[in-house]
């Protein structure tokens, strides 16, 4: 604890996250609505969208929720990378957990990639997604 006045030490970068650190797991129930949503503000038109399709990249967005399960500073994701496996419908709920694959430093400033597995309630895969993160204002 510290003392009233004491300066307040930085804590290490990504909450001091190491390699095979595991985030999650986080579910989430993904409505049609929502889903809908996601596919008009990327304004596609897709046959899959009319199917009631997931739309693929919210495993980006599932990758940072699970992320700030064990971190709760800002964080800019700064490169994506997400793998389909399967098709599935919306109203849903999705599971996803993520494993730290890797942290490095580039220009002075700490990363870390963070691979997360989005699963459907059968347990199977859905989609893998490998997001690189950096923390706001460090």
């Amino acid at each position: 604890m510290r003392s009233v006045g004491e300066p307040r030490r930085p804590s290490p970068p990504f909450e001091g996250l190491a390699v095979g650190d595991r985030c999650g797991p986080l579910t989430v129930a993904i409505s049609r609505a929502a889903n809908e949503r996601y596919w008009s503000s990327a304004g596609v038109d897709h046959p899959a969208l009319r199917d009631g399709a997931l739309y693929p990249p919210i495993a980006a967005n599932l990758t940072i929720l699970a992320v700030q399960t064990v971190v709760d500073r800002p964080l800019l994701q700064t490169a994506q990378r997400i793998v389909a496996h399967r098709q599935a419908d919306a109203d849903v709920e999705l599971t996803v957990t993520g494993t730290v694959t890797d942290r490095f430093e580039k220009r002075g400033r700490e990363y870390a990639v963070v691979t997360a597995e989005v699963t459907l309630p059968d347990g199977g895969p859905l989609w893998t997604s490998v997001a690189t993160f950096c923390e706001a204002g460090r």
